[in-house]
């Protein structure tokens, strides 16, 4: 079950893009919302920082509350990076947002993935476009056929479960190219192979998740995975894509990043990035034992 949301703010607007998706969630799913702000003591002038993060934060739980949401909150001091990731090890799923402009910057997000445990959404935001409206009642998980990329899965079941939602299973057969990357038709009948395969694949994945009762779809597309990740999303109606990442990955655009990291800066989506790490307990821990063979 979905039971507690994250949503680390630094007090700018853009940061509250998460917060209204994690608003949209707990609404969804009755979970309840534990609001985060770090105060950086290496930056100085603590006192002074803690007391306008804790109006802040204030004036955000009560917007909650209104709404009928159960809401808690803290200002805590530290390393922004590393008590993000002390206070995710208590809740269920943490909703940051991308693009803002203090210490919910890149290079905390980067941090933040790559030790991250628990699963994680990242919001893109914006000054410029008006947010995303949030829409839960589609997922688009992306798989492949690496030993890991099917842990997702169980965080899927859970999270379609507590929203309702349905979801589309998608597998991208990457084009098959020459020595020098170029794409060729010299390998048709290989091509084909990987495709009836990616097909069995997703069905497997799909029917675990049927099982329990949940609607799904599969796609198997062709061509650039993260390309195709982001159409067949924007085609089937999904409101978030969900990724595995093997934990190396960065949100910085300039480095030449994985799969999740093209996605992210492909589109507007939300993206729930889960790394490779055995979830033993709780949220998404149940396994679902998806292989390629």
């Amino acid at each position: 079950m979905l039971n507690k949301l994250l949503a680390p703010l630094d007090g700018t607007p853009l940061a509250e893009a998460g917060l209204l998706w994690a608003e949209k969630a707990a609404q969804r799913s009755g979970a309840s919302v534990h609001l985060l702000t770090v105060v950086d003591p290496s930056l100085g002038d603590t006192a002074t920082r803690s007391k306008e993060s804790e109006a802040y934060l204030q004036s955000r739980r009560d917007q909650l509350k209104n709404k009928g949401l159960t809401v808690k909150m803290e200002v805590a001091t530290g390393e922004p990076a590393q008590t993000i990731l002390e206070h995710a090890e208590n809740v269920d799923l943490t909703v940051v947002s991308s693009g803002t402009v203090r210490w919910l910057i890149s290079a905390v997000l980067d941090r933040v993935l790559e030790k991250m445990t628990r699963p994680l959404v990242v919001v893109r935001a914006s000054a410029v476009q008006a947010p995303v409206v949030p829409e839960l009642d589609r997922i688009l998980v992306a798989v492949d056929r690496s030993d890991y990329s099917g842990e997702i899965l169980p965080v899927i079941q859970d999270l379609a479960k507590a929203f309702r939602a349905s979801v589309a299973v998608c597998h991208a057969v990457p084009p098959m190219t020459d020595a020098y990357g170029r794409p060729t038709q010299t390998h048709v009948s290989g091509a084909s192979a990987s495709i009836h395969e990616a097909n069995l694949f997703v069905a497997r994945a799909a029917q675990k998740l049927q099982d329990d009762g949940i609607d799904v779809e599969t796609i198997v597309a062709v061509g650039d995975p993260p390309g195709q990740i982001v159409n067949a999303a924007q085609k089937s109606g999904a409101g978030l894509i969900a990724l595995t990442t093997r934990g190396r990955d960065h949100l910085d655009s300039r480095l030449v990043g994985s799969t999740a990291n093209a996605v992210l800066h492909s589109t507007r989506l939300p993206c729930l990035l889960t790394r490779r790490v055995p979830l033993t307990a709780g949220f998404g821990a149940s396994r679902f034992g998806i292989t390629s063979g």
